[in-house]
Parts: C-alpha cells; sequence; structure tokens
C-alpha cells in the first residue's frame, strides 16, 4: 500500500457500525472502491460493508493481468462455504497487478478492506467519466447511511431483528443471520445494477 493510501486510512466515518472513508475514496453501488494513484493507476478493494455482511472469504477469483474490465461489468468473486458473491468494476481499465497477499490470504479483504486487503490496480481508459458515477466525500457516508437502513429493514422483516438506538450492526451478518439468505443479500446490495439490466457482461482481453 503506498504511503499516501496509508494516511488517508484513518479519515473514516463510522455508519452504524460500519467504516466509511470519506476522502480520496470513491464508493461504486456495488460495495467496490477506486483511489485514484499518483502514477495514472486506480487502486481497487471491496467497502467495510460488503465485508461485515457477508464475513471472511475463504476463496476469491480475482480478474487476470491484462484483461479489460468496464465499469458495472463483473470483475470479481469472493467465495465463502461454497457460496458465491460476485462484485462489478467500479471503473474501465486494464488490470496491471494483484494484491499477492490477498491471494494468499483472502481473510484480509475482511480484516483490512482500505488497507492491506486491497485487490487490484486498474490502468484506466475513461477515468472522468466513471468517477462521475461514484460516491465520493461525505456522499459515501450518506450513501451508507441508506443502505444500512436497507440492511435493517431486510433484517426486521426477515430475521426479527432491530437495532437499539445507537445501535451497531453484527460483523458478518450472513454468518449470524442465515435466514437472511446468501443469494438475496448479495442480489439485494452487490448487484443491483445487473439485476436492473437482467443480464451478466462478462470482460474482454486487450488485444
Amino acid at each position: 500500500m503506498s504511503q499516501q493510501n496509508t494516511a488517508v486510512k484513518d479519515q473514516m466515518a463510522e455508519v452504524f457500525g460500519f467504516q466509511v472513508p470519506t476522502s480520496n475514496y470513491y464508493l461504486h453501488r456495488g460495495h467496490a472502491w477506486a483511489v485514484v494513484e499518483s502514477d495514472n493507476q486506480v487502486r481497487v478493494g471491496l467497502d467495510d460493508f460488503s465485508q461485515k455482511i457477508l464475513g471472511p472469504a475463504e476463496e476469491l477469483r480475482l480478474p487476470e493481468v491484462g484483461k479489460v474490465y468496464y465499469q458495472d461489468h463483473l470483475c470479481l468473486a469472493v467465495f465463502r462455504q461454497g457460496r458465491k458473491a460476485s462484485f462489478e468494476a467500479p471503473v474501465d481499465g486494464v488490470i496491471e497487478a494483484i494484491n499477492p497477499k490477498v491471494r494468499q490470504n483472502p481473510r484480509l479483504i475482511h480484516d483490512d478492506p482500505y488497507g492491506e486487503g486491497w485487490l487490484f490496480l486498474v490502468k484506466p481508459n475513461n477515468l472522468r467519466r466513471n468517477l462521475e458515477n461514484l460516491f465520493s466525500g461525505e456522499a459515501n457516508a450518506t450513501w451508507i447511511n441508506e443502505e444500512s437502513h436497507r440492511l435493517l429493514n431486510l433484517m426486521d422483516t426477515t430475521a426479527g431483528v432491530t437495532l437499539p438506538d445507537g445501535g451497531t450492526v453484527v460483523d458478518d451478518v450472513f454468518g449470524h443471520y442465515p435466514e437472511l439468505g446468501w443469494k438475496p443479500l448479495v442480489q439485494e446490495f452487490f448487484l443491483q445494477n445487473l439485476t436492473k439490466r437482467g443480464f451478466l457482461p462478462v470482460a474482454k482481453r486487450q488485444k
């Protein structure tokens, strides 16, 4: 992790127990994050909201170096107890590097989502337009607050769980409340764009 990114890790808000970056990090509606590096690269990872819902991953499938991915298209997947959760790319670009630490220890994504748990580096090719479609700054916290209320409503109606005033969401929501269902959680919070469009786009290899 670069020195710049390490410095911004502390600039976080807490929303119902979720850590939310409020500077330098852009958030995608599918709960991936993107940080623009100084050397024309974008670092990508998954946010704390996704990790506290799904719990620690046991396996992961990362994109291949050299492949081109597009914003809102499937680019990676995490696995837990044989269950798969796919995530969408936050920006267009060519995959330039993969974080070897998360390959060796997928749990890093859960334990340090904005730090050592980053996933890959992208050389962007449509960055300005892509960033316009992402949340940033204080809007990150506002959006995660909205997502948290959707989650709390689902937990109430499906599992009969309510939070006391000032309470925080438990880490590993699915592990504590499997009756919420893995697939419904993934489709509701991480594949919203694909669910609306009704198809699963694939990546292309750069020629």
